[in-house]
This record gives C-alpha cells, structure tokens and sequence, in this order.
C-alpha cells in the first residue's frame, strides 16, 4: 500500500519535458525497492585494483575480475580527460537499461567513492575526512578507524552510528559523547565504561538507563577511590577487560527499551532518528524533515525512498548516495547536482539522463551534449520508448551493479545465504581464502608487553581465524587509551556492533506497562521489555 502523502509527492515532482507531463509510477514496494538500492553500493569489501590510465596498483570497492576502468580520484578529476568523449546516440530499439550498463562499464569510475578526503586511502563512502582507515558513510572526522557512520568525530574507532564524538572504543549510537568504553544509545557523556542509555552521565560502569549520573556501578553509586581503582584492574589485561563485557552483555539483555531510537523528533516513526520532523519509516537519520522511506540521511529534506542521503539533498526519489542533490530521480552517486535522471557517479552538474561519470556538464544524454531544446525533446521521446518496455520508474536493475549480492549493503540489510541468493537471481562472490596465514596465535595480556614485531605480524581472528593486523595508528590510540588490543578481525568486530541494532522494520504492539499502542522496531514476539516514550521517560527519571 502506498500512502496517500506519498503519491501526492510524487504527482508533485512529475517532471515535464517538451510539454509532455510524465507520471511517475509506483512498480515496487518500499522494502524492494531499499534491497535494489543497496545492491548498487559497497561499503566494506576492498580490492587490490589496477588503474586503467597509469598501470599503478590501488584499492578499489570493485573486484578485478569485473574488469571495469578504475581510475584514482587524482586520474579521475584530472582535466586530461572527459567523460564526453565517451558518449553515444540512444538507440530506441534496445532497452535503456542495457544501453546504460554498457555506457557504465566503458567510462572510467572512481576506485572509491570520496570526496575531499586527506589520508584516507582506505575508505570509500566518506567525504571531508582526515587520517582515517576503514572507515564508511562518514563526513567531518579525522584520525578515525573502523567505523560505520562517523559525523563529525575524531579519534573515534571500532564504532558505527556515532556524531561529534570523541575518544571512543567500541561504542554504538552515541551523540556527544567522550571518552567512552563499549557505550551505546546514549549522548552528551563522557568517561563511561560498558553502559548503555546513559543521558548527560559520567563515570559509570555497567549501567543503563540513567540520566545526570555520576561515578555509578551497576545503577549503584559508588564512591570516587572505589570506582577509580574498578576502573584500573579493567585496563590492566584483557582477561578483566572480556569478563567487563561478559556483564555489560548480560545487563543490558535485562534493561528496559525506549519503544524507539528516536530523540527530539516530532510527528515521526522509524529508528535511529534525532531532531527529525515529518519523516515516517525512516532509519539512520538527524536533522531532517518531510521524508519517508529514507534509510540513512544527514541533513535532507522533502525524500522518498532514498538511502544514504547527506547534506542539503532535497526533492528526490529512488536516489543512492549524494551530497547536495536537488530534484534528481533514479540515481547513483551524484553530488551538487540537480535535475537529473537515471544517471551515476555525476558531479557538480545539471539537467542529465542517463548519463555516467559527467563533471559540470549540463543538457546531456548518455554523455552525448544536446542544446536545451534537443534535450528535452530526446529526453520526451526516451521516457515514452521506457514506458512502452515497462521500465521508467524503476531503479536499475540488479544486473546493472558490477557488485555480487554479498559485495554490497544489501547482503547487510537482508542477509541471504549463497543458495537463497543465486535462486533469487542474484550473483554470489565466493571469497578467496587469504595467502597470508597467521603469524600470531596469541597476543600480549595488555598493550604494555606489546612485542615491537607486532606492526608486522598478521593476527589470528578468535572468531574466524581470518588473519588480521594490528596497524600504527590503532596500536598507538590503543597505548594512549590503555586498553588492550583486539582478539578478533574488523570484520567480525563490525558484525558484532551491527548485531547492536534493530532490523530495518515497524511492528504494531503495545507498550510494556500501560497498554498503549506504539510503532517499533521491536516484535511482539522479541524478549525486550518496550515501553512508549511516558512510560520510559516515568522510569528514567
């Protein structure tokens, strides 16, 4: 069912072109229509590439074996070449989407989706970042690594879902936070160890649920000397440090839930939402308005079935990854851009369809330049030749994605096994097993009996028994903080933080303690004790 809100925003934006009004129709549900979104983007699987301008090795988000041109971001932006050169007629007796897939695999892309980084060779997904690794979907951080939506943070590793934070391990869903420990949903916090839901709180260790707090254990006040000194037998070895979250896993299994992640919000449903207005079935989001369908956005407005939106993005629809787009529709990757249709990796440009990798162009089609007047009839003639094969209003297919099913996000939002996923039509990567074998079985009790060889040793993962590394920086905020090095890989330490959050869903059911109605992510059949927001608010206070 499409929601009447819904339908009048799309009549609203149906666009018009050698004046003919084209209606922008409904072919799939929200849920189909996020799976074919992230099946187009990668936020995590790295390759060992091979520049197709200079012959040089780089890292890239797409496997070699897809054989795509892959150019550095320096290659790329460079003025030596232009996209244009590339362009070609629009051939009516084919399938736009065949056309446009073989346009795509022609152009050259960029190994990794940046944008005005410094020092992050080793992140995609990121845009105004400094010295960080392994790092995605991130803006405004420095010297951060092994994270997963980091808003302007600094010295933020191993977490995901973290905003203007600062000297954090291992934490999920804080906002305002500093130095903290294995803290999750909480804010404006500082000096905390193995706690969740904590509100303008410091120094507390194994609690939940509290607000204005100050050296508490297990919700317990606990004098300064006593608490100072738990603190310090913590630090001293990671035999304490795993027993520490052993409990922390346990006491928050028993804590009671908000029905919702969503703060400061008005007229508003989904998770993980804070100072939203107007924005229903939406997930990943702050500071935005009048959106629906939206599943991680910073800073947008008036979006419908969107995903990974950030920064003044306004007016669009079935749109993946920009920054500052307005008014664009069925696209891929376009910044600072506006009115453009079913084109990818496009910047600073205006008035596309159907083009890829086009830097401040405007009136193009299929990287073919028209005069306004050509444009708007070609693109008039186009849209009805797709209406006719059934194709406008629906996003790119899975086939138009140089990315397996569990190379890209989708495999994160609706995990399939390799069996389920080839029956459903979809590619599958088999991962190659890593020639570098562990070296290193069995790692110093505390960072303080660290071996100098350790930077060069690959690690065995206690999980998968994958081989890691510990690299400088890491080993050097480790050393700072005092905290004692990691036992499993970052895959694993990633999975483990994901496993933190709801699925991407609303279920109608009741609050815990007084009966009434609520929308949360939270089933009916999950252990969790819910509440709504009075009954929560009644038992913080």
């Amino acid at each position: 069912m499409v929601e009447n809100e819904a339908l009048a925003f799309l009549k609203r934006c149906e666009p018009t072109f050698a004046g003919q009004r084209f209606e922008l129709p409904v072919r799939q549900c929200a849920s189909c229509k996020l799976r074919n979104r992230s099946l187009h983007r990668n936020e995590w699987n790295l390759y060992k590439n091979t520049s197709a301008r200079s012959g040089t090795s780089l890292v890239s988000i797409y496997h070699p074996d897809e054989k795509l041109p892959i150019y550095s971001t320096e290659e790329w932006w460079s003025e030596s070449w232009d996209a244009l050169e590339y362009g070609r007629d629009y051939d009516f007796s084919r399938s736009f989407f065949e056309q446009f897939t073989e346009l795509s695999r022609t152009v050259p892309r960029l190994n990794l989706i940046q944008v005005s980084n410094e020092n992050c060779s080793y992140t995609t997904g990121t845009a105004y970042c400094k010295n960080s690794y392994l790092i995605n979907c991130s803006e405004y951080s420095e010297d951060c690594y092994y994270g997963k939506l980091l808003q302007s943070c600094t010295d933020v590793v191993d977490s995901s879902f973290a905003y203007n934070s600062e000297l954090c391990y291992e934490c999920f869903n804080v906002r305002k936070c500093y130095n903290c420990v294995y803290v999750s949903y909480s804010e404006n916090s500082r000096d905390c160890w193995f706690s969740e839901n904590l509100s303008n709180c410091s120094n507390c260790f194994l609690c939940t649920n509290l607000v204005g707090k100050q050296y508490y254990f297990m919700n317990k006040p606990l004098p300064k000397e006593q608490y100072e000194k738990m603190v310090e037998t913590v630090r001293s070895s990671y035999t304490h440090f795993a027993e520490a979250i052993s409990r922390w896993k346990a006491v928050r299994s028993q804590r009671i839930h908000k029905y919702a992640n969503v703060i400061n919000c008005e007229n508003t449903t989904g998770d993980f939402l804070s100072n939203c207005k107007n924005c229903f079935d939406s997930y990943d989001m702050n500071d935005s308005e009048d959106c629906r369908n939206v599943t991680v956005g910073v800073e947008v407005k008036d979006l419908l079935d969107c995903s990974n939106m950030y920064l003044k993005s306004e007016v669009c629809y079935e749109v993946l990854s920009t920054i500052a787009a307005y008014n664009c529709f069925f696209c891929l990757r376009v910044y600072h851009s506006q009115n453009l249709y079913y084109s990818e990796l496009c910047y600073n440009s205006k008035n596309l369809f159907g083009c890829f990798g086009l830097r401040n162009k405007e009136y193009c089609i299929f990287n073919k330049q028209y005069t306004k007047e050509q444009y708007e009839e070609m693109v008039a003639r186009i849209i009805n030749d797709m209406r006719e094969r059934g194709e406008w209003g629906v996003h790119f297919p899975p086939s138009h994605s140089p990315l397996a099913y569990n190379e890209s996000l989708a495999q994160e939002y609706f995990p399939l096994t390799r069996e389920q996923a080839q029956e459903a039509g979809f590619r599958w990567r088999e991962v190659q097993a890593s020639p570098y074998l562990p070296t290193l079985q069995q790692l110093p009790d505390s960072t303080a009996g660290t071996p100098p060889t350790l930077l060069s040793e690959i690690c065995a993962c206690a999980s998968c028994g994958k081989g890691y590394r510990i690299i400088e920086q890491e080993l050097a905020f480790l050393k700072r903080q005092r905290l004692p090095l990691p036992r499993r890989c970052p895959d694993c330490r990633y999975k483990e933080r994901l496993a933190l959050r709801n699925p991407r869903e609303l279920f109608d059911r009741l609050c815990g303690n007084c009966g009434v109605a609520i929308r949360s992510p939270f089933a009916e059949n999950r252990p969790e004790v819910i509440y709504c927001e009075t009954c929560y608010q009644r038992e913080r206070a």
